[in-house]
């Protein structure tokens, strides 16, 4: 859902009027901790689904560990009003897999119905570390991922409330700092000076007009 928004927010930026040169003026602070947030992850997926041990054992404590970086990055960012609404679902997020143990409980219908019925099989035996199965105990469950973007759509998934915040912040930040939109900011078309050819003009004339009326006072 990150990476699907993320594209939309670039093709809309370009068409209207963004440039990827303006990213640059953004100024993202610490962007290896983001990174390192990202990367923490995807070991843990990779190394657990092939049912490395000590990787299985710790998963959730790295899991929390990895929003926990995330948020660290955030605030770094905090200048970045954008990233305020990708905080909101960092935090959301956070919560509930602290709340369940550090999986995100997910609901297995709809995780069957998104065509991703292996990746199920792989939490219900416990080797997809990130997530678990929603049921009667899980707590926090309306934060949990347990809605659908299903067909037409072409990949379909199973999202969280704090999903649709950190994409939501994510194709705010990407708008804002590519300048689209005229969407004022670091990446934004820089202002117009405070006077222009015509204004120089009409400012020379009144000069000369003030000249001549001291030599005729004189």
């Amino acid at each position: 859902m990150l990476f699907d928004g993320a594209l939309v927010a670039i093709i809309i930026a370009l068409i209207a009027g963004g440039r990827f040169s303006r990213l640059a003026r953004l100024g993202l602070r610490w962007p290896w901790v983001f990174v390192a947030a990202f990367g923490i992850r995807f070991l843990i997926v990779i190394l657990g689904v092939r049912g490395w041990q000590p990787m299985l054992a710790a998963a959730p404590a790295l899991h929390i560990f990895s929003y926990a970086l995330l948020l660290v990055a955030l605030a770094a960012n905090w200048r970045l009003w954008p990233l305020w609404v990708a905080a909101v679902g960092v935090l959301m997020n956070l919560a509930v897999i602290a709340a369940n143990g550090g999986a995100m409980p997910a609901d297995a219908a709809l995780v069957r119905a998104s065509g991703q019925g292996r990746l199920l099989e792989l939490a219900q035996a416990g080797r997809y570390p990130t997530h678990t199965v929603l049921d009667a105990g899980t707590r926090l469950p309306f934060l949990a991922d347990r809605y659908l973007l299903a067909h037409p759509y072409p990949r379909p998934s199973v999202f969280s409330l704090g999903d649709i915040f950190i994409t939501l912040g994510v194709v705010l930040l990407i708008l804002y700092g590519m300048g689209a939109f005229r969407f004022g900011g670091p990446g934004g078309r820089p202002p117009q000076p405070a006077t222009d050819e015509g204004d120089g003009e009409s400012l020379r004339c009144a000069s000369r007009k003030s000249q001549v009326e001291t030599i005729e006072r004189s």
